[in-house]
């Protein structure tokens, strides 16, 4: 969506309850909201592109603090300002807050009951397969050709591998990413 024009912005309440839905299913952190986001914010209300969204959640990982409330916050704010920050925000904690002080509540009821200890146990293979999903369409939207693919699986294989410390990790990569990208520019440059 280019441009602010008020008459195509969706609604405070709009964003709210968009985030609420994703929030109400959000299961397995803020890696999992991204095929979520992907389905509600992109392709059901086209409020975005894919390549926005990619890029929001890339910058809620850089930010310090939750990656669900962070890209929720970035679309909030690109869409509505701080009010719509605000929405996207309160909207994504909202259920989970409540289902979360509810289970508080419970918890030392429901960990003698085997079912609900094997349904969580058996929802981490879902979690595990949504994550391997969108770490796959994130590799191929964001490696533009055949060295980019390469790049994002000698930096997964240098994560996996050699598992070095997180901070210099993402140091490293912001590195090599400026400087491809310095590469690219002036390469275009030298063509035109």
């Amino acid at each position: 969506m280019s441009g602010k024009d008020e008459t195509r912005l969706p609604s405070c309440a709009s964003i709210f309850f968009s985030f609420a839905k994703i929030g109400a299913v959000l299961i397995g952190g803020g890696y999992a909201m991204l095929p979520l986001l992907e389905d509600e914010i992109v392709r059901r209300k086209k409020w975005t592109t894919s390549e926005e969204i990619t890029d929001f959640f890339s910058l809620a990982q850089l930010l310090p603090g939750v990656i669900a409330i962070n890209t929720a916050m970035l679309v909030g704010n690109r869409l509505r300002g701080l009010a719509g920050n605000l929405a996207a925000s309160v909207g994504v904690v909202s259920v989970p807050f409540a289902l979360i002080g509810a289970y508080a509540v419970a918890y030392s009821q429901m960990q003698d009951f085997p079912v609900v200890m094997r349904v969580l146990e058996g929802v981490r293979p879902a979690v595990a397969g949504m994550m391997l999903a969108m770490g796959w369409n994130m590799a191929r939207k964001s490696a533009k050709g055949v060295w980019g693919m390469v790049f994002a699986l000698v930096v997964a294989a240098i994560a996996v591998i050699w598992n070095p410390p997180l901070v210099l990790f993402i140091l490293g990569a912001i590195a090599v990413g400026i400087a491809w990208n310095a590469i690219a520019v002036r390469r275009k440059g030298d063509a035109a």
